[in-house]
Parts: structure tokens; C-alpha cells; sequence
């Protein structure tokens, strides 16, 4: 039974401190966690919050007796092994300790933030077509920040670490349901672009890039010619027909194409159900002809043989 009454030894203390031996979420096969900045305690730790007037969410300062580091995070669940506790590695690497070190752990209250900067660790960040949108995305399953810290956020297959610059209003704040700032120094390792060496000309990348410049340096050099300009203006280099050419060669040609076709029919006609072509009709009339001569010799013949019989 709990003494309330002068100070009795079953006392409920004022606040949460207990000391674990730590392992990572990989050791204990919880890799999620490694997404967040959330651990894993003993049932037991819930037994003692749940008797404490703690607020919510619940977060927990991290410290190493050896070490002298700190951090804070959130807790995911109370399903660690009695005597343990199960963090992210990439905390672990925070606060430099290894696989079964102590950390004690006491609960806290921190102030919502309003304004954090990060810095990416690596320029491989920038290759992401919208990187603060990745990072506030990533930035849901943690629940609080603190300076100093390089948070790591897993993105297609790879994992980024930020470091957090700064943090407002206080140095480790908490970011569950909050509006806050978020703003980016330049990357370890970036540079700036010296537009003013590169702007005179541009830098060439490969050979079928540098052949396309000369050949169109090599086509720049040309006149430009038109088809419409004086003759006296145009060379013989690229000599262009002249429109007046143009239009009187395709009317002649399209003229006589014309008569063509309109002789070939009208010399083509239909006599007594038989179709009679020109060259058909040609040959009749030169029989006629001969015909006729023939008839014309003999009547003149008929005619000189009377006159001799006279």
C-alpha cells in the first residue's frame, strides 16, 4: 500500500528517470524505426508514466553517463525487454555510443518549435527535384529536434543525413502539430558556379556536342541567298530559278499536257457501235483516197478509149 502520509517509502516520484542498456532497431529487428526518431521501452516504464502527471506527447531526453551527449525523441511502444531500450543507430551515432551501452532516460517537456535550419551533408541531396518537400515529408514521423543532431532520411533507396543548424525557440523543440520555418544552408562540399568564367563560352560535353558547333560554325560562315533577291545580289555558288521561270515552266508543261490529252480525245470517237482511234481513221481515209484515185484513173481511161473509137 502507497504512504502518502508522512513521506511513506511507496512515494510516487516527480518525474521519469530510469537507466537501460540500449540497442539499435536493427539488433533487435525493428528497422522501421530507423524512419523516426522514436524508441521502444519496457512495459514497466509505462507502469511508472502512467502514474505521473506527464504531458503528451510523451518525450524523452536521452543522455550518456560516459559519453557526456544527449539528444531527445519520442516513444513508439512499450514492447522492449525489461532492462533495455531500442533506438535508431543513427542516434545512436549522436550520442557515440555502441550496442549494450547504459543510457538514462528521463521524460520532458519541450516548447513547439517555429523555426529550424538544416544542412545537408552530401550535394547528392540536390539531385532531388524537390527536396524541401522530401524533407518535411520525412519529417512527420519524428517528434522532436535537437541542435547538433544529423537526422537521417531514407529516400528512394538511399539514405540522407542533415544536420540541424539551428532550432527556435530553443535549442531541442518539439515539431508534432506545428507550423514552423524550415530553411537550408548550402551543402557540405557545394560550390558555387563562377558564371562569370563560364558565361563567355560554353563548356562542350562530349564529341558529337563539339562536332554539331563546328559544323554549325562552319554553315554560319555562308551567305544567306533567296530565290526573290536581284541577280545581281545572288552567286553562282547556289544558283536559284527565278519565279518568273518557275511559273512559265510548270504552265507550259501543264498546258501541253492539257492539249495532249484533249487531242487524243477528240481524234477518238464511236461509228456504227465501234470505237474508231486516229490512227484507225487515218487508215481508212488513205484507202478512200487511194480508192477514189483508182475509180478517177479508170473513168479517165473509159473516157480517152470512147474517144478513140470516134
Amino acid at each position: 500500500m502507497w504512504g502518502f502520509m508522512g513521506g511513506g517509502r511507496g512515494a510516487l516520484p516527480d518525474k521519469f528517470e530510469e537507466q537501460y542498456h540500449c540497442y539499435s532497431a536493427a539488433m533487435a529487428d525493428k528497422a522501421h524505426l530507423e524512419q523516426g526518431d522514436k524508441i521502444l521501452l519496457p512495459p514497466s516504464a509505462f507502469d511508472i508514466l502512467a502514474r505521473l502527471q506527464v504531458d503528451y506527447p510523451m518525450l524523452f531526453q536521452l543522455q550518456s553517463p560516459d559519453k557526456g551527449t544527449l539528444t531527445h525523441c519520442g516513444v513508439l511502444e512499450f514492447t522492449a525487454e525489461e532492462g533495455s531500450c531500442v533506438v535508431p543507430f543513427w542516434m545512436m551515432q549522436n550520442l557515440l555510443i555502441e550496442e549494450g551501452a547504459v543510457l538514462t532516460v528521463s521524460n520532458i517537456s519541450l516548447p513547439k518549435a517555429n523555426y529550424v535550419k538544416f544542412q545537408a551533408q552530401h550535394v547528392d541531396f540536390l539531385e532531388i527535384s524537390n527536396p524541401r518537400a522530401v524533407l518535411e515529408h520525412a519529417l512527420r514521423n519524428f517528434s522532436c529536434i535537437t541542435k547538433g543532431d544529423v537526422i537521417c532520411v531514407p529516400y528512394n533507396s538511399k539514405n540522407y543525413h542533415f544536420e540541424i543548424k539551428e532550432v527556435k525557440p530553443q535549442d531541442a523543440a518539439c515539431i508534432i502539430e506545428t507550423d514552423c520555418n524550415v530553411d537550408f544552408d548550402a551543402p557540405v562540399g557545394y560550390k558555387e558556379p563562377n558564371f562569370a568564367r563560364n558565361g563567355s563560352s560554353a563548356p562542350s560535353s562530349g564529341n558529337g556536342s563539339g562536332a554539331a558547333s563546328s559544323s554549325s560554325n562552319g554553315l554560319a560562315g555562308l551567305k544567306k541567298q533567296s530565290a526573290y533577291a536581284p541577280a545581281e545580289h545572288r552567286t553562282s555558288a547556289c544558283p536559284s530559278p527565278t519565279p518568273s521561270s518557275l511559273s512559265a515552266g510548270s504552265k507550259h508543261t501543264k498546258g501541253d499536257d492539257n492539249d495532249g490529252e484533249k487531242n487524243a480525245t477528240s481524234r477518238t470517237r464511236i461509228v456504227d457501235g465501234k470505237i474508231v482511234r486516229a490512227d484507225d481513221d487515218d487508215e481508212s481515209n488513205n484507202n478512200n483516197n487511194a480508192t477514189s484515185s483508182s475509180s478517177g484513173s479508170t473513168t479517165n481511161n473509159n473516157n480517152n478509149n470512147n474517144n478513140n473509137n470516134n
